[in-house]
């Protein structure tokens, strides 16, 4: 069935059924024209006139007996011959039930009682060719008066759809060539649904790199759409179980340095020396640590959850409050923070997440940022979503990193090594409020240095 052009199931059945009924349609036709033909063929050398004074010269010489012999010799030999010779009654002299043509027919022959005493004389074999629908009249020996009916190219054998040669052969013909065209159609939906069933059970099964046939997935047909999907849908499932694990790996590791930090540190103050009050200060900080890595983790699962927002906010004025926030932690570092305001921009959205987004964008500016320099933030509203780009002028970030910036966790390795780096959830809490939101954050290097992060959110219509 690949050498179908159809990429559409529909069209494949509807073209696949078509073709099997204009092939039968196709052989039908020749095979009605054979049999035209042949009943053409046949009674291409006969001559009604002939055949009427054969039978009239049999009816004189053998009567009503030598005529059924007669009648059942030319039916043997010419099928598509019919002869019907009656009596007075209109009983045929073999028994035969007579058609509904013939029936009709000498009912109207016998109520015109002028034509029923017309004696038709005998043709003569050697004049011209006569109808086929004359009637003739035959005497019998004792004076008797017989009708003779052609009915030519009627009642063959070669018509009769009972159980004939020809309708048990047009069945059989039928058969042959729709079974392989069905066969050939399930066939090619159900092996792709097996393939299908097979790679589902696997990947239920735990085996999260399972995929369908490279074959199935390149096919442009509905089946080949499922085949894509479920593919994208294997791989979006094991990187989420991955990022559980770097997650739950990640958390694990967090929450064991802050812990082995305050066993030594309450180690250190049991000794009740004149260092007990740092060691008490320690322990102090290392809770605030782990009170605020617990929070952010809480957070970032929270935004996950948050239903779709249904607020109308003013996202020029909740940039103008961080920035405002922000700028007092900014002149103590000796950065400055480029804000010129903007018109309002209304939105549908959650004001609480949208600020917590941007504070944290705009603290991980701030904490990369080299003293003298400026932030740029900058508010672009559009027809149907409004830009929100956060500049520093910071060493930026390795290309193959960008992508990883937003997960949970994660620290560049400058940013590991910089005091006061954090967990690395900030940015991973602004990409979950963001996405809350139905809309998108990316990052980019500027030139010559520094990074810009970017944060589009759909505007509601006019």
């Amino acid at each position: 069935m690949a050498w179908l052009p159809a990429r559409s199931l529909f069209w494949r059945a509807f073209l696949t059924f078509w073709s099997a009924m204009a092939i039968i349609m196709v052989c039908a036709m020749m095979l009605t024209a054979a049999v035209a033909w042949y009943r053409f063929n046949s009674l291409d050398g006969l001559n009604p006139a002939s055949l009427t004074h054969d039978a009239e010269q049999i009816a004189r010489l053998q009567g009503k007996q030598g005529l059924k012999r007669w009648v059942q010799a030319m039916d043997q030999r010419y099928t598509a011959l019919k002869i019907y010779i009656v009596d007075a009654r209109d009983a045929d002299i073999l028994g035969r039930r007579l058609p509904a043509r013939v029936h009709d027919w000498l009912g109207a022959y016998r109520a015109a009682p002028e034509r029923a005493q017309v004696d038709y004389p005998p043709p003569d074999p050697a004049s011209e060719r006569v109808s086929w629908w004359d009637p003739q009249l035959l005497t019998l020996p004792d004076g008797s008066r017989l009708l003779m009916r052609f009915l030519p190219f009627d009642s063959s054998r070669w018509e009769v759809l009972a159980l004939s040669p020809v309708a048990l052969a047009l069945l059989l013909f039928a058969l042959a060539v729709t079974a392989p065209l069905c066969w050939a159609l399930t066939r090619h939906v159900a092996a792709p649904l097996a393939q299908l069933r097979q790679a589902t059970q696997s990947l239920s099964a735990g085996r999260l790199d399972a995929h369908t046939p490279a074959r199935l997935a390149r096919r442009r047909d509905e089946l080949g759409l499922l085949a894509r999907d479920f593919n994208a849908m294997a791989d979006r499932l094991k990187a989420l179980v991955d990022t559980r694990e770097q997650l739950l790996h990640n958390i694990a590791h967090e929450l064991r340095s802050p812990l082995a930090r305050l066993r030594l540190a309450a180690e250190l103050a049991r000794r009740k020396d004149e260092r007990q009050d740092l060691q008490l200060d320690r322990i102090e900080h290392e809770c605030e640590r782990l009170d605020a890595l617990i929070g952010n983790t809480l957070r970032l699962a929270r935004l996950g959850a948050l239903p779709a927002p249904s607020d109308t906010v003013d996202l020029a004025e909740i940039v103008s409050g961080v920035v405002e926030d922000a700028r007092y932690e900014a002149g103590g570092r000796q950065v400055g923070i480029v804000w010129d305001g903007h018109p309002p921009v209304a939105l549908i959205g959650e004001r609480c997440s949208l600020a917590s987004a941007i504070e944290n964008v705009l603290r991980n500016a701030l904490r990369f940022a080299p003293a003298h320099s400026a932030i740029r933030v900058r508010l672009q509203a559009g027809a149907r979503e409004a830009c929100l780009e956060i500049e520093d002028r910071g060493p930026g970030v390795a290309p193959e990193e960008l992508e990883s910036l937003f997960e949970p966790f994660y620290r560049t390795p400058s940013g590991a090594r910089k005091p006061g780096s954090g967990a690395g959830l900030g940015l991973s809490i602004a990409q979950a409020a963001i996405a809350a939101h139905r809309g998108r954050i990316s990052a980019r290097n500027l030139s010559p240095r520094g990074l810009s992060v970017r944060m589009e959110l759909p505007l509601p219509p006019a």
